[in-house]
């Protein structure tokens, strides 16, 4: 899950839990900073043994070099 520090994606929900593929891999993230919105701009930040935690940032784009697409 280390690698995934730093990657960005757009939320497809607004709840404040979801899962992203991060290099084919799902994982399981949750919302601790800011409010989820569709669509909203997430950053990965930390991690635990069985979720990524995330920011809203909506200051990221998607032409940022750390922005993984979110299907």
């Amino acid at each position: 899950m280390r690698k995934a520090i730093g990657k960005c994606f757009r939320s497809a929900t607004d709840n404040f839990n979801g899962v992203v593929r991060i290099y084919g891999s799902p994982y399981m993230y949750r919302v601790i900073n800011g409010i989820p919105e569709e669509g909203a701009m997430l950053e990965v930040v930390d991690f635990s043994s069985t979720e990524l935690f995330v920011t809203v940032n909506n200051y990221l784009f998607e032409s940022d070099v750390n922005y993984i697409d979110n299907p």
